[in-house]
């Protein structure tokens, strides 16, 4: 199957990826955890500096899988592409093969990790509360902390004095109608070349997400946006 990248030609995978979206790229940095919030919340300038000057910042070729089925993220790294593509495989088929332990470790949210591969997934019922109505939830919270359900969320305050991360978490809201119209008409004809037909559902947060029947893509840089333009206009 094709699989698009991050810069370059599509990549031709060697395995078929049956009921999973994919995207990759000869090359990416990977950045110290501890970057981001430096990053969103701090000067983005200098986050990105300190954080390429660390010696646990690396280089290195990335395939990424989106399964439905189970539905999980797998991420593969090498020395290329296929290097990368192997590592996603063989992460995929032993999570396809393994019978799941799940444990919360740290999270509150419903999020499990398996104890035997490298599985995750929104698994358990938050441990969060909505403070409205009491339900387990792990939806959305306000700067004091408290946590809302979708059904609550529209009466959550805003934050008077928003961080980066949430100002781009706004991002949906800001985006020209008719840039978001062309590149909704783009993405369904890129699902359509590849068999897929049905409602485009579009998300704009960090990234831009794009999703029909299940299939998932997603554009990070502003480059593959301009790609995905030029190549499905």
């Amino acid at each position: 199957m094709k699989v698009s990248m991050s810069f370059g030609k599509d990549y031709e995978s060697k395995y078929e990826w049956e009921n999973c979206s994919c995207q990759g790229g000869s090359s990416g940095i990977v950045l110290p955890k501890n970057s981001f919030s430096k990053v969103f919340n701090g000067d983005p300038l200098k986050g990105l500096a300190e954080g390429m000057a660390s010696e646990e910042s690396y280089m290195t070729a990335f395939f990424e899988a989106f399964p439905t089925e189970p539905k999980c993220f797998i991420r593969g790294e090498g020395k290329n592409i296929k290097e990368a593509e192997e590592e996603a495989w063989n992460k995929y088929q032993k999570i396809i093969t393994c019978e799941h332990e799940m444990e919360r470790r740290t999270r509150t949210d419903g999020y499990g990790y398996c104890k035997h591969c490298s599985y995750s997934s929104m698994v358990f019922e938050p441990l969060t509360k909505c403070c409205k109505c009491k339900k387990p939830t792990a939806y959305t919270k306000d700067y004091k902390g408290k946590w809302y359900c979708k059904k609550h969320s529209y009466t959550m305050p805003k934050n008077p004095n928003p961080s980066r991360w949430e100002k781009m978490h706004n991002m949906d809201n800001k985006l020209p109608r008719k840039r978001k119209k062309l590149l909704k008409k783009c993405a369904k004809n890129r699902f359509e070349q590849n068999g897929i037909y049905g409602k485009i559902r579009f998300n704009y947060k960090v990234y831009m997400k794009f999703n029909c029947k299940g299939k998932e893509f997603h554009l990070l840089f502003k480059r593959q946006e301009l790609e995905l333009i030029k190549k499905f206009k």
